[in-house]
Formats: C-alpha cells, structure tokens, sequence
C-alpha cells in the first residue's frame, strides 16, 4: 500500500483548519485520516490538531488489533478524544465553541475500517465506480431523508456546510461506523469538504486514475481542480492506493 497526504490553506482564509495525518501501530497497521476544524467557530486549527493528536499518539501506542478488537477501540477512541476536546473547552474558557470533524479509515487484516464525525468523507475506488462510504452530518443530509429536497437539489442549498454532529460540541459523541472488505476496491480517499464540495465524484475517480502520474501529482491535481472548480475553503485529503507497493 501506498498513501500520500496533501493540505493547503486555499486562497481565501487566512488560517488552514484543515490537518491530515498517516500512523502506524507498533505492529505496522496503518490510520490515515483528515479533521477539519469548524469553520466560521474561532479556534478550529486548535480543535483539528488536538483530535489529529490525541488519535494519532493513541494509535501509535497500540500494537497488533484484529477486526473486532479494531473497530471496538476505535469507537472509544473517538468518544474519548471527544470527551477530553469538549472538558478542555470547560477547562479553558477562550476556547469554547471550537469544533472539528473527523473521518479516519484504519486497515487491519483485509479489512478497512471508517469512522466518522461531521462532513468530511471517505470514498472507495475501482476501474468501474467510486462509492460515498461515509454520510455527512449535516442539515441538508436531514432534508433529504426526510423527503424534503433531494440528493441534487442538496448540493446547491445555500445551508450546505451546516454540519449537525462535530467533535467537541458535545460531551457524548458517537462516530458513525462502516466496513469494508480491502480486496473489493484499488484506492480509498479520505478528504475535507473544501475538496468535496467542488468536485464531482466521477471527476475525482478520473484523476485518480490518471496513467502515468505518481500517487502525489494525483492528489496534487485533485486540489489544484477543487481550487479552479471554486473552492474557498481549505482543502485537504490523503489518497490510499491499496493495491501498490510502499517502495512504488
């Protein structure tokens, strides 16, 4: 497996909210994953590197999980990284109000495992199709289960980034949880909205399966295209190709 990470501020904040990160256990599982602080809520990078952090240190500590004890400790992972951003705002007071979202996907055995907070995704890839694993948090994701808009009308609502779950906005959070089996797909991608919002799934697919190009130029053009496309957000993702070796 091969995986590269990519992040930029973007051309309209000042500050990127947006960090991704890539561990491994000590035993050489691999978490990648992307938090992307709360837009608009003062303190968002603060948030978004204290969750990336608190994971990433939690995970590295962790040595050999097979699928079951996985998914189990990942799940009090992301309640327990949760509950210390939410006391740490009760603690320090200039800090309430700050939030982030999280997706992470972990890879044990032939297995992948997703969790996330809020409206960053994973998407899974092979030659025929890209599928939306994860489903966004959010306020136009309630009207369309409720039957009043749909899933087009959804992505051109002026209420769009309105996210309705985040880590650290409450006490008790519980991450939404997906499996998926290794072998079925060739990439999986984990990425922040600044990406999403801007770029079609069939376009994203494209790119990364572009000949001739490195994993890294891809993942370099899909934010250049995001960013051409309109994004004014950061714009970050981590690109997985499952089927390549480390040293390709």
């Amino acid at each position: 497996m091969r995986v590269v990470e990519k992040s930029i501020c973007g051309n309209f904040r000042s500050t990127n909210e947006d960090v991704t990160g890539i561990f491994h256990n000590g035993t050489g599982q691999l978490l990648i994953m992307v938090s992307d602080g709360m837009g608009g809520h003062q303190y968002g990078d603060v948030a978004s590197k204290f969750v990336l952090d608190e994971i990433g240190e939690a995970w590295r500590a962790e040595n050999l999980l097979d699928v079951e004890t996985g998914e189990q400790y990942l799940r009090n992972l992301v309640m327990k990284v949760n509950r210390s951003l939410f006391d740490y705002q009760e603690e320090n007071p200039q800090y309430r109000g700050m939030g982030t979202t999280l997706v992470l996907a972990a890879f044990i055995d032939e297995t992948i495992i997703v969790l996330n907070v809020g409206d960053s995704r994973a998407y899974v890839m092979n030659p025929r199709s890209i599928e939306q694993v994860t489903k966004d948090h959010s306020f136009v994701n309630l009207l369309v289960d409720a039957g009043e808009i749909t899933a087009e009308e959804a992505e051109r609502h002026p209420k769009k980034n309105i996210i309705t779950k985040a880590m650290g906005t409450d006490r008790l959070i519980q991450a939404d949880v997906f499996r998926l089996r290794n072998r079925q797909y060739d990439y999986l991608m984990v990425a922040s909205d600044g990406l999403t919002d801007e770029m079609a799934t069939d376009e994203i697919h494209s790119l990364t399966y572009a000949t001739g190009k490195e994993l890294s130029d891809r993942a370099e053009e899909m934010i250049r295209r995001a960013e051409k496309n309109g994004s004014t957000d950061n714009i970050s993702l981590v690109l997985a190709d499952l089927k390549a070796s480390e040293t390709e």
